[in-house]
């Protein structure tokens, strides 16, 4: 029974869109033929008096009126001038309004999107920030451990570094000593 009281309310709605539409193109092709008919006026074509105007009277009426192509052509553009600025403006004010549109279709579509975008940091940070501490944790303790081994190294190095040290000033002295002499021979 929903179910057909939910198909009856979907055919009502499309009825009721469809009949909007029809008003909308009705007033539309009404607005187009008045335009057309004064266009028509303008260019010489008789109007008055006959509610569908034929083709071969139309065209009549332009050839009578219209000497020559060059004629034909500035009334034309004299007798649509008002049309083609209608519809230019027209043209640009829907761009302008669908432009609008656009611009606060994102707006709204990234104020609806910015909770969850904060959501989804707070989940983030809270599913991170724990292996980021234990990152660290495991820097320091590597780092206290290399310190430590760097400390155990010098320690043990020392003794050997203080052997070497004296050593190597007992050898740069043995090495002076032989330079003073092989100088004093060769009598400098």
């Amino acid at each position: 029974m929903s179910i057909q009281k939910t198909l009856n309310s979907q055919l009502e709605q499309a009825k009721a869109a469809q009949s909007k539409i029809q008003t909308v193109l009705n007033e539309q092709f009404e607005k187009a033929g008045v335009e057309v008919r004064k266009i028509l006026k303008d260019l010489g074509v008789n109007v008055e008096g006959e509610s569908p105007i034929t083709l071969k009277n139309a065209l009549n009426g332009i050839k009578q009126n219209n000497q020559s192509l060059r004629e034909l052509v500035n009334n034309i553009d004299i007798a649509t001038y008002d049309v083609r600025n209608r519809f230019s403006w027209n043209a640009h004010m829907l761009s302008a309004l669908a432009e609008l549109k656009a611009a606060k279709a994102v707006e709204q579509a990234v104020e609806s999107a910015k909770p969850k975008v904060a959501a989804y940091k707070e989940q983030v940070n809270e599913t991170v920030n724990p292996y980021i501490e234990q990152a660290n944790d495991y820097t320091q303790k590597v780092l206290s451990q290399v310190n430590g081994y760097r400390n155990q190294v010098e320690t043990a190095v020392a003794p050997y570094r203080e052997k070497v040290n004296a050593q190597l000033e007992q050898l740069t002295a043995q090495a002076n000593s032989l330079k003073e002499q092989v100088n004093s021979k060769l009598g400098r």
